[in-house]
């Protein structure tokens, strides 16, 4: 058995943004990194596409989600991870600054 995580990528065109899950062979557990929760401007409606895709492989490959981690803000888009944890269970994060950012742009 590896002993070499696997790296799983999911692009989305719409936002020009890759999302990951990386996962452990021999213990099945995995983290999600910089999920997409998919956004119509124009009608100003969610749709869980993408991460759908994603919950759709950590099923497929009997993966137990450890964490769902969001590396930086992502002005590009909006995060899944909530979605993603409703739906798979986890734990969530991101950096401590985050309030940082979030007061710079309020």
């Amino acid at each position: 058995m590896s002993t070499q995580p696997n790296v799983k990528d999911f692009f989305d065109p719409k936002t020009n943004t890759f999302s990951y899950v990386v996962s452990d062979p021999a213990t099945k557990q995995c983290a999600i990194i910089d999920s997409v929760l998919d956004y119509d401007s124009a009608s100003a409606v969610t749709s869980t596409t993408h991460a759908d895709q994603i919950i759709a492989y950590v099923k497929e490959q009997g993966l137990q989600v450890e964490w769902i981690l969001e590396t930086h803000v992502h002005a590009h888009h909006l995060t899944a991870a909530q979605y993603l944890k409703q739906q798979l269970g986890g734990k969530t994060a991101m950096s401590e600054r985050i309030s940082l950012v979030q007061d710079t742009f309020s």
